[in-house]
């Protein structure tokens, strides 16, 4: 079963199992800030530690203290001193009641780390140098999206776009750039995870969306443009939309003040 929920900490696009959790292996996972999270192979191969960290030991779940100490700059709080299992670590029940933890913001990724370490059953990290994601923009698309009873698996890519382009709540992942029909998409990454929520494919990332528009490359649909992520539609766009392309944008930028 496809989701795409806001989960108290993180934002999840995936695929839940029969039991109703979500697989790790076919999901993607976003904290509050809009960065991707992943699991870290690297963590399972230098430590040789059960995947499932339900399954750790005390001495098991104690090197994953250490670990954690360095990796989120706790070394002044010393949680190894916490005695706990991976089953106590993992449980919905367990307090961190330790001097100077309690007092960490609730943005920092150690939480994040934890809730993952929860709820999906796995060492996540941050991904580094990756575009944030737009997670209000994505929660809003997706409720208005799940909410229509004639979901539309069959529109076409061009359809989707111009109906973002068309739409003023989404002018911060893509905006007209002129009266020729020429568009960006600001935020490449958010758009083609919402494309994925229209075509039902959790999998889906820029670089199989920018395939996607190629295929009507020469169709006198939609052509690519000068610049990077930027791209036009073929043809006359007043005709199409009913107004020229900078009169809604500047009706946008007008609702907006």
């Amino acid at each position: 079963m496809e989701s795409a929920e806001w989960l108290k900490t993180v934002f999840v696009v995936g695929e839940r199992t029969n039991a109703g959790k979500f697989d790790y292996g076919n999901c993607k996972v976003f904290d509050k800030n809009g960065y991707h999270w992943i699991v870290d192979q690297q963590f399972y191969k230098k430590l040789e530690l059960p995947e499932d960290p339900c399954k750790w030991n005390q001495a098991q779940a104690c090197t994953w203290k250490k670990w954690a100490e360095i990796e989120y700059n706790l070394t002044n709080l010393n949680i190894t001193e916490l005695i706990v299992n991976g089953k106590q670590l993992t449980s919905d029940n367990f307090c961190w009641n330790f001097t100077g933890l309690e007092d960490m913001s609730p943005k920092d990724d150690f939480w994040t780390h934890v809730f993952l370490l929860k709820m999906m059953h796995k060492v996540y990290i941050k991904k580094k140098n990756e575009e944030c994601i737009n997670i209000r923009t994505l929660l809003n698309f997706k409720n208005k999206f799940y909410s229509n009873s004639n979901i539309n698996y069959d529109v076409d890519i061009w359809q989707f776009l111009l109906n973002l382009l068309t739409d003023s709540e989404y002018q911060n992942v893509i905006e007209w750039i002129d009266n020729e029909g020429t568009f960006k998409i600001l935020k490449p990454s958010t758009v083609s995870i919402m494309w994925g929520l229209v075509k039902n494919n959790r999998k889906m990332d820029y670089k199989k969306m920018a395939s996607a528009l190629r295929y009507h490359y020469g169709k006198g649909i939609i052509e690519q443009a000068k610049g990077k992520h930027v791209y036009k539609f073929a043809g006359d766009i007043k005709t199409m939309i009913g107004h020229s392309p900078m009169d809604i944008k500047s009706m946008f930028q007008q609702e907006s003040n």
